[in-house]
């Protein structure tokens, strides 16, 4: 889960969302239970002001699809381990529409 996140990282600092980008780099420099726990918060996964509701919103359109590809593949990862937040397979689900352009 580590290369996806930090993929997550870069893809946010190259868009322009420096804070998010921070937030991510954060949790990768910490502990493992530390980073654990942030891939299953609702600051990444969670509702308005959550990494996956608001990342690349505003920014070029190629911006935001490289942020949810990160995050699909983030999410995808996590489904499979079992490491999840309550809105993680959802967002995943949503973003994988998007991406066959039926979202």
């Amino acid at each position: 889960m580590r290369d996806e996140s930090r993929r997550l990282q870069a893809v946010l600092a190259r868009s322009g969302e420096g804070g998010y980008a921070r937030m991510v780099e954060t949790a990768l420099s910490g502990a493992e239970d530390a980073m654990e726990a942030f891939l299953v918060s609702n600051e990444l996964w969670g509702g308005p002001g959550s990494i996956a509701d608001q990342a690349a919103y505003g920014q070029e359109p190629e911006d935001l699809r490289q942020v949810e590809r990160a995050l699909t593949a983030l999410g995808e990862v996590q489904i499979r381990v079992g490491k999840v937040n309550p809105r993680t397979e959802m967002r995943v689900a949503h973003f994988k529409q998007r991406e066959q352009g039926k979202g």
